[in-house]
């Protein structure tokens, strides 16, 4: 018999009235403006190697390993048996593991790890964010609303850096 469901949990919880959803067709339309405008060159290699976070509060972390691994930076490290390759838990440069997983990264953090694993980062925020904490919070799940952030910041370093080289 499956475990029982934890008393507090959560699965697929609905998008902020201010999200849209990509798959929606409004997500869609969009999606197909930024291509015919050349703005998603970037897109394909990231969807190529999406991960998934490995913890809840590993959503920074998550982002980073995409970035990093569509970057094609060699970790100089083994990942499993002879393969290098990212993975969540190869990002420890900067904060214990176990620390993240209790809070999370920050933005900063997040430049940190980059750096620390081979990646030019400039960190920047849109003025969407200005005045606003980088430890922005999920309704209490312990993850702290910084891989959303983290994503675009990555996503947007990742691009200036690969046109740089």
């Amino acid at each position: 018999a499956p475990a029982p469901a934890p008393l507090k949990s959560f699965y697929r919880r609905p998008l902020p009235a201010s999200s849209v959803a990509f798959s929606s067709p409004e997500g869609r339309a969009r999606f197909s403006r930024a291509l015919q405008q050349g703005t998603m060159e970037c897109y394909f290699k990231l969807a190529e190697q999406f991960t998934t976070q490995n913890e809840p509060a590993f959503c920074g972390l998550g982002t980073l390993t995409t970035v990093l691994n569509a970057l094609a930076i060699d970790p100089q490290r083994a990942w499993k048996g002879v393969w290098r390759w990212f993975a969540d838990d190869m990002l420890d440069c900067c904060e214990p593991l176990d620390a993240i997983k209790q809070k999370g990264i920050s933005l900063e953090q997040l430049a940190c790890l980059a750096r620390c694993n081979g990646a030019s980062f400039q960190l920047s925020r849109p003025d969407l964010w200005r005045g606003q904490s980088s430890r922005g919070g999920h309704d209490g799940d312990g993850a702290n609303g910084a891989g959303a952030g983290a994503g675009a910041a990555a996503a947007a370093a990742a691009e200036r850096a690969r046109a740089e080289a």
